[in-house]
C-alpha cells in the first residue's frame, strides 16, 4: 500500500513532531510570554499567535518531495539530507498582511538558524532559492516547491494542534521561489537597519525566538522513537552533541521549569 504519512525523523510522524514541541511550549510559555510582549511592544495575544506558527512552521521544509524520499530510504541508502529551514521561515513571514510585525520578522529568522547553535542564519539567508534549485527542491521550469504527496493534510493536522484560528493559505501559495527571493531581500533590510539601537534590539528579539524554538525542537525529538541525525549533524557524535546542545540552550538561557 502506498503511504501517505509524512515523517519529520524515522520512525516519528511529521504532525507528531510539532505536537510535541507545541506541548513543549506550553510547559514554559507563561514564563516567557511577558518578557516577549516587552521585548516586542505588542499585545500578549499576538506573541502567542506568532510563537504557535513558528513551532507549526519550523519543519515545513521535512514536507517536501526531496525530503520525504530521503527520510524514508534505508539508513545504509541515505547520506547528508536536502535542507529544509527555508521554506518554513517565508510561510511565517508573508501568511497574512499583519506579518511585517518585528515578531514575524524574528520568528521566520528563528527558523533558517534553527539547526544551527551559532545564532546565525549563514547562507539559509543569502542565497535561499539558489540553494532550492541546486537542491532539486523546486519542480523543473517553474517556481513550484516539489512537495511530497499528502504534505497539505500532513500540515493541516499539524496545524490541528495548535490554538491558531485564522484561515492559512496552502504550501503551494504561500512557499515559492519568488517567496524565498523576497524573504531574503526582506529579512537583510530588517536585520541591517540604520540605527545600531535597532540592530541590538532586533538581534534581541531574533534569538529570543531562536532560543524557545531550540528548547521546545529538542524537547519533542527526545520523544523520538529511534534518534538518529538531522541532515545537520554528524552521525557518529550525533548522542554526544545532541547532550551538548540540549545543555547549553536549558542552561545558557536558563529556560528550565
Amino acid at each position: 500500500m502506498f503511504d501517505l504519512l509524512n515523517y519529520s525523523a524515522p520512525g516519528e510522524i511529521y504532525e507528531d513532531h510539532v505536537k510535541f514541541c507545541l506541548k513543549a511550549w506550553a510547559g514554559f510559555k507563561e514564563r516567557m510570554i511577558p518578557t516577549l510582549a516587552r521585548l516586542f511592544d505588542t499585545q500578549i495575544h499576538e506573541v502567542k499567535a506568532t510563537v504557535e506558527m513558528m513551532i507549526v512552521c519550523h519543519d515545513v521544509g521535512k514536507l517536501s518531495a526531496r525530503w520525504q524520499d530521503y527520510i524514508k530510504s534505508p539508513k545504509e541508502k541515505r547520506s547528508k539530507g536536502p535542507p529544509h529551514a527555508t521554506l518554513g521561515a517565508p510561510y511565517v513571514l508573508y501568511f497574512n498582511e499583519r506579518s511585517k510585525h518585528d515578531l514575524y520578522y524574528a520568528g521566520a529568522l528563528a527558523i533558517l538558524m534553527h539547526h544551527t547553535d551559532s545564532g546565525l542564519a549563514q547562507g539559509n539567508l543569502e542565497h535561499p532559492a539558489e540553494d532550492a534549485i541546486n537542491r532539486r527542491l523546486v519542480e523543473y521550469g517553474t517556481e513550484r516547491i516539489r512537495w511530497a504527496a499528502g504534505a497539505e493534510e500532513s500540515f493541516r493536522r499539524s496545524v490541528g494542534f495548535s490554538s491558531l484560528t485564522e484561515k492559512l493559505p496552502e504550501l503551494t501559495e504561500a512557499i515559492t521561489l519568488g517567496s524565498l527571493e523576497n524573504m531574503a531581500k526582506d529579512l537583510r533590510q530588517w536585520a541591517r537597519c540604520p540605527r545600531e539601537i535597532d540592530r541590538h534590539r532586533r538581534r534581541l528579539q531574533a534569538l529570543a525566538l531562536h532560543h524557545i524554538l531550540k528548547v521546545c525542537d529538542w524537547r519533542a525529538a527526545s520523544q523520538r522513537p529511534q534518534q538518529e541525525p538531522d541532515e545537520d549533524e554528524e552521525g557518529e557524535k550525533i548522542e554526544k552533541k545532541c547532550k551538548q546542545s540540549l545543555l547549553s540552550v536549558f542552561l545558557d538561557g536558563g529556560l528550565l521549569p
